[in-house]
């Protein structure tokens, strides 16, 4: 699995992101959205380079400038000036690199604003600045007494589908960028893993999924990915189990229980061989 990571729980409602609320002017937060303008990653202490993060609540995200290099469920990213991020409620990040120069707008959004996939593009000028003055004229609403709940939703909605729109049309004109039929195999199946991987585990059962043997499953991740089938899982279930450790609460057993381990000894001897140390060890050190 290599270097071992922890996994932070990034949401709202965090004390650090509070204490950078204290910090910042340009941040804006109430029960139900909060947003940054201008933003600087490298200059906060709750997002850090190399960690794992639970992202616990839809969020939007636009890049003003600089670069980043982030994974999000599995998939990378390389986000530069005029791209956007949209990532649904329950996803896991792993921040790779941010810039010194890095400048985001985000927006976190409520759970009645429903996003359905984690969306990552890089924009055409104009369609970047149509979304840059959607979200100022959000910014704008959300400092106006008294909070318009209704129209803000309404415009963050549009934002939403505008992106969706966007990537919709990007991946129905983009012949010649198109990726190959084993490249579509591959994220077809990384987005498998990533919804089944607490129960599943077995590649003939992916392999089902996608109505390729699970022969010539391994042969093609193993050829675009650089990595076995079986490493893909093991890395999603640890990301998992990782999440569980630190957030849940739950004991060692329950997550055992939780992710289809036979017992609690099962588990924490693969999660052992993944990470090398118990998952005791883990909780501990995080």
């Amino acid at each position: 699995m290599g270097k071992k990571k922890n996994i932070n729980f990034f949401s709202i409602d965090s004390e650090d992101i509070r204490q950078a609320i204290a910090l910042q002017n340009l941040i804006f937060t109430n029960d139900y959205m909060g947003m940054v303008m201008n933003g600087s990653p490298k200059k906060v202490d709750f997002l850090k380079e190399g960690e794992i993060y639970h992202i616990a609540e839809p969020r939007l995200l636009l890049v003003l400038n600089g670069e980043a290099d982030v994974d999000i469920n599995l998939e990378s990213y390389q986000l530069t000036k005029g791209s956007v991020v949209l990532t649904s409620s329950d996803a896991i990040m792993e921040s790779r690199y941010w810039s010194e120069d890095m400048k985001v707008i985000g927006i976190v959004l409520c759970e009645d604003i429903h996003v359905h996939e984690t969306i990552a593009l890089q924009l055409h000028p104009t369609e970047f600045d149509r979304l840059l003055r959607m979200a100022y004229l959000v910014w704008d609403l959300a400092n106006q007494p008294p909070f318009r709940k209704e129209t803000i939703g309404h415009l963050l909605n549009a934002m939403i589908a505008d992106v969706q729109h966007i990537h919709d049309t990007t991946e129905q004109t983009d012949k010649e960028h198109r990726p190959t039929r084993q490249e579509l195999l591959f994220q077809n199946f990384k987005k498998l893993v990533s919804n089944h991987c607490e129960k599943e585990r077995s590649i003939p059962f992916y392999a089902e999924q996608l109505w390729i043997s699970p022969h010539h499953l391994s042969a093609v991740i193993s050829k675009v990915s650089g990595h076995s089938v079986m490493y893909w899982i093991n890395r999603a279930v640890i990301l998992k189990a990782k999440m569980l450790l630190k957030t849940s609460g739950m004991m060692s057993y329950e997550i055992a229980d939780q992710l289809n381990f036979p017992s609690a000894s099962a588990f924490s001897k693969y999660f052992k061989r993944e990470t090398g140390m118990t998952p005791g060890e883990y909780q501990n050190k995080s």
